[in-house]
């Protein structure tokens, strides 16, 4: 693991964790359950989606194009991807928090975004399919972290959608069981690889992870547990033990 790949890792983790964020909160708001006043709310943290996704198109291709500075440059299809979701994205918000066109026509738009959304997730599994270990670590940090983060930014947004609060622990939870389970049974191969060529940093890395990803998820359900409302604090906290997971399992890889 060199340095050289930081900025991959952390591109890939931003990116992810913005589209699925949206693709979670898409699904809020077409539900039609936040009123006016917590849907703006809502749109108000979405600025942190665009930064993230700049962020990790910048340090991506950035680093790719000095690689390759005396070589042929190519995009592949998870970076086009998620340049287009990045520019409609934004063009819906832009729509939304103008009031631009009538709400069925920003609704659609929401929805092309969410497609494309959903596009990137089924081009990231269909990329990943030959390794179970890096396809629990997709869905990991785009599924549970991105429902994770979506869940954050609705407490931050003071949302009223009760429901919200259990399904997208509960959701979250059962995913991260796949995502753990799947991950598990790959620390056998991990282990043989690490006695064959004396190198246990992804072995270790990989451990650091699933670990960080539980106490993520249990976290994440504490005020379910305890029968209290999420707080900010606690929302924080959870996102960003899923964070390091991602990065320790990008790391390990």
């Amino acid at each position: 693991m060199s340095w050289s790949n930081w900025p991959f890792i952390m591109s890939s983790v931003f990116s992810q964790l913005a589209i699925g964020a949206f693709i979670s909160l898409g699904c809020v708001i077409l539900s039609g359950k936040l009123c006016f006043g917590q849907s703006d709310r809502v749109h108000r943290t979405m600025p942190a989606l665009w930064l993230m996704l700049f962020v990790s198109l910048i340090l991506r291709e950035g680093n790719l194009m000095l690689i390759q500075a005396h070589s042929a440059y190519s995009l592949t299809n998870e970076v086009l991807l998620a340049i287009v979701f990045f520019g409609s994205a934004i063009c819906y918000w832009f729509f939304e928090k103008g009031l631009v066109a009538t709400e069925g026509f920003r609704k659609v738009l929401l929805v092309n975004v969410m497609v494309l959304g959903i596009a990137y997730l089924v081009n990231g599994f269909v990329v990943r399919s030959s390794h179970w270990l890096v396809i629990s670590h997709f869905m990991a940090t785009t599924m549970v972290g991105g429902m994770l983060f979506a869940h954050a930014a609705l407490v931050r947004s003071q949302h009223k959608v009760e429901a919200v609060n259990r399904i997208f622990p509960i959701g979250g939870m059962l995913l991260a069981i796949v995502c753990f389970i799947t991950g598990a049974s790959q620390l056998g191969d991990l282990k043989a690889l690490a006695e064959a060529q004396n190198e246990t940093g992804p072995l270790i890395a990989q451990i650091i992870s699933l670990g960080l990803l539980v106490a993520a998820t249990g976290v994440w359900l504490m005020p379910m547990i305890t029968r209290s409302k999420p707080v900010q604090g606690v929302m924080t906290f959870a996102l960003l033990l899923i964070f390091l997971s991602s990065l320790f399992a990008g790391v390990g890889v």
